[in-house]
């Protein structure tokens, strides 16, 4: 019997071995107090009431609309492209606002190939595991995993346990990814009327990304803004992803020309397809890292459609995104300076030497808007966020005018409300909407 016991104490010794090598993630329980893990934002913490095994757990969200959502990153792992890695973790939840996600980096820490997400799917506020296996990207050089409440969404999530699985023997922990550094984040709301109020109201852009045909015409959440704006005489614009005019519905048609016509819309160039082009394994937005004579053909190809298809031609540009190694170059600016019929462009960023240049060469014809990063409609793509537009616009009370880009097609009922809030806020403090063209006009002046 002793005997017997003995070998049963070296079974379970060498099983909880084995369990420790197979599971080489540091502090995947959070005993530790997430030592061992990156909380990218104000929310998450580690707690008792989240434990599912242990002391406590990982608790994550917020039941308040959560503009930025939780971002909490694992220590990270070296692997090799091909290599197929798993994971798995229990999750309690009352509703599906969230996943974990393989995140894979190069060797210069940039993001490589798509996030791979394991969403938790069960809503009935009881514990489930959750498992996942990916293959490593081309060029990925470590890997992590990533607890992510999606951007705006509302609701509390608790995790505990978790693994990761088909890195190798001896393979060894590197530090998590961390925050990028940043002013101390204010998480106390600020209230509107603390705001104080501006000599000379702003100007503002409402720059609308990308509108398309779908189905006959366009989705309904562009038409819920439309008819917004228009009840309240808001002057906006609207970026057009021009593909689609290419053999568009009478309805869809008719929707452009009839809103151009009120005069409350200024439909403008988004870009023929808003799509990534690949060369020597990179990805590129549509208007970066093509020839002049490509981004050129894709811009006239876009112009003839509109006065064919609208009777107009567009006035301003807009660049698309996608990938974050911006979206256009200085061929892109040449290109636009030299089409006679554009005047505007809504920069994608802050104004830099390259827009400076270009206005310079059009001797005065063609103006770029610049933006302000801490201003904007949202603080995510599609997520409007009302206190993040609130703490920039009071912290850039000297600026004549704003460019605000938004994604409407993205907006559920929740975004809408952001958004509303953030116009109500400017209709009070009396702003002046103008067209991107209008807008250009009044900043030369």
């Amino acid at each position: 019997m002793r005997m017997m016991l003995i070998g049963w104490l070296v079974l379970i010794a060498a099983g909880t071995a084995m369990a420790q090598q197979s599971n080489p993630l540091p502090d995947a329980g959070f005993e530790d107090g997430a030592e061992a893990w990156s909380i990218h934002d104000s929310v998450s913490k580690v707690t008792a009431e989240a434990a599912r095994s242990g002391k406590v757990g990982l608790r994550v969200g917020q039941d308040e609309y959560f503009a930025g959502g939780a971002s909490v990153h694992s220590a990270q792992f070296a692997v090799e492209p091909g290599q197929t890695v798993s994971m798995s973790f229990w999750a309690r939840a009352k509703q599906t606002n969230m996943g974990v996600y393989f995140m894979f980096f190069d060797a210069d820490g940039r993001m490589t190939g798509k996030a791979i997400n394991c969403p938790v799917t069960h809503k009935d506020g009881q514990w489930h595991q959750y498992t996942k296996s990916a293959e490593a990207p081309a060029g990925a050089k470590t890997v992590d995993l990533w607890v992510h409440t999606y951007a705006g969404a509302k609701g509390i999530v608790d995790l505990d346990d978790f693994t990761i699985g088909g890195l190798g023997d001896g393979v060894k922990a590197l530090p998590a990814k961390q925050p990028r550094a940043r002013k101390k984040q204010v998480t106390e709301k600020l209230d509107p009327d603390q705001v104080p109020r501006r000599k000379t109201p702003p100007i503002i852009v409402l720059k609308l990304d990308d509108v398309k045909q779908v189905g006959k015409t366009v989705h309904p959440r562009w038409q819920r803004v439309a008819d917004y704006l228009e009840k309240r005489n808001i002057k906006s614009g609207f970026g057009v992803i021009c593909k689609t005019l290419d053999g568009a519905s009478p309805e869809y048609v008719q929707w452009l020309k009839s809103h151009h016509d009120r005069g409350l819309i200024e439909f403008w160039f988004h870009g023929w397809d808003h799509g990534v082009h690949e060369e020597d394994g990179t990805r590129y937005n549509e208007f970066k890292h093509r020839s002049y004579d490509e981004q050129m053909a894709r811009l006239a190809r876009s112009q003839k459609l509109a006065k064919d298809q609208l009777g107009f031609a567009f006035e301003t540009f807009g660049p698309p995104g996608g990938v974050g190694n911006g979206s256009h170059d200085e061929i892109t600016l040449r290109v636009m300076v030299d089409d006679p019929d554009l005047h505007v462009m809504l920069y994608p960023q802050p104004m830099d030497d390259a827009g400076r240049a270009a206005m310079a060469s059009s001797n005065g014809r063609f103006v770029i808007l610049g933006r302000v990063w801490a201003v904007g409609l949202e603080g995510a793509v599609g997520v409007p966020d009302f206190q993040r537009f609130l703490k920039g616009y009071a912290a850039n009370m000297d600026r004549a005018y704003f460019t605000l880009q938004g994604h409407p097609a993205m907006w559920d009922d929740a975004r809408f409300a952001q958004f509303e809030k953030i116009i109500d806020f400017l209709v009070q403090r009396e702003a002046k909407f103008m067209t991107p063209t209008e807008a250009a006009a009044a900043v030369g002046r």
